[in-house]
């Protein structure tokens, strides 16, 4: 089954979808904040909890990237403790982060403290709620949540606020930007992850997409979401989408073909029923980070994960977009900023690249 054949019944999140669950084996659950400042620079924070290993760990990671493509950023990512959750399941604090929600607001505010060379103070607020496909969760076989599932919500266009000080200078993070909350168990299940958020200061289009490891039997290869903002407002959720590596270049470092353009297609229906499609072709020229993520875990968990599956690699980039969008009758286009993501776990065969 592939993710077109998903039917979309419902986008509503309820405020039970938004709490901590903490899978208590072989899971990983995580808040991640993708920001765009006014100023240009671009935030990714992130707070991972992870019972992979043979006790739960808890992990940071904080990417700060220039305006206009400045090859210097800022990267960090630092082990957690003294975890505990808030009594309604929707915060968490630890040393050195707290992630708090108000659901009265449906603000996140999210704080990281020293020890971290970064320090960063981050508020979202939605701008038009939260959006989910149907429940949120995928299994990766069907009726079986034991092999693995991906359980995610969005908040798809926010306001943010705050500010982030690194090598003692402090720059403002008043902007807009995506957040998402995420659970997988069995996180070593998918092949390839293709990840896109392109945004502007009015409008947002996202792309959030994963393969299967072929041969293991899964009731799914691939899943697919789009979410598309205009004015403030989610204007569509559609499942009929791709993210294609168009272009690729062997990279030696991983042993995997990076894509060296991508070509993004979605297709579906608007809330109001209107026809939507959109296009984009977007060569990757600014490669802002290539991580070997076991390179980041504590020793035990890296054990662990290299014992399921080879080393997983992931790649961003950081590039000035247009999309081509045909929403009923009228065609336009909408520029901005955009953040591809790809994540290798095994190798898929070219036609599913």
């Amino acid at each position: 089954m592939s993710g077109n054949q998903i039917v979309l019944k419902s986008t509503d999140v309820p405020l039970e979808k938004l709490k901590w669950v903490l899978e208590p084996s072989y899971g990983t659950e995580g808040n991640t904040f993708y920001v765009h400042t006014n100023d240009g620079h671009f935030l990714l924070l992130q707070i991972v909890y992870s019972t992979m290993g043979f006790s739960p760990s808890i992990q940071i990671s904080c990417r700060f990237y220039g305006p206009n493509n400045l090859k210097k950023g800022h990267s960090t990512s630092v082990g957690a403790g003294n975890f505990h959750l808030s009594d309604d399941k929707l915060s968490v604090q630890c040393s050195p982060m707290s992630v708090k929600f108000d659901p009265a607001t449906n603000t996140y505010k999210a704080v990281l403290t020293a020890p971290s060379p970064v320090i960063i103070d981050l508020t979202i607020q939605a701008e038009d709620g939260f959006v989910q496909v149907n429940d949120g969760k995928v299994l990766f076989k069907q009726d079986d949540p034991s092999h693995g599932y991906v359980d995610s919500q969005f908040i798809p266009k926010g306001k943010t606020t705050g500010s982030l000080i690194v090598d003692k200078k402090v720059y403002d993070l008043a902007g807009w930007g995506l957040f998402v909350k995420a659970i997988q168990l069995r996180p070593q299940n998918p092949a390839q992850w293709n990840f896109m958020t392109f945004q502007n200061e009015t409008d947002a289009l996202h792309l959030y997409q994963w393969d299967m490891t072929p041969g293991y039997g899964y009731t799914i290869d691939r899943v697919s979401y789009g979410i598309l903002v205009l004015n403030h407002k989610t204007v569509a959720v559609t499942l009929n989408n791709l993210g294609k590596h168009l272009k690729t270049t062997h990279d030696s470092w991983s042993g995997f073909p990076v894509p060296s353009e991508m070509e993004y297609t979605f297709s579906g229906s608007a809330n109001d029923g209107r026809p939507l499609t959109i296009k984009m072709s977007v060569p990757l020229v600014h490669l802002r980070e290539k991580v070997d993520l076991l390179s980041e875990l504590p020793w035990m968990l890296r054990s662990v994960i290299q014992a399921l599956i080879t080393s997983p690699f992931l790649y961003q980039w950081l590039e000035d977009a247009e999309a081509d969008v045909t929403l009923g009758e009228e065609n336009f286009k909408i520029k901005g900023k955009l953040l591809q993501e790809t994540t290798f776990l095994a190798h898929l065969a070219n036609e599913r690249q």
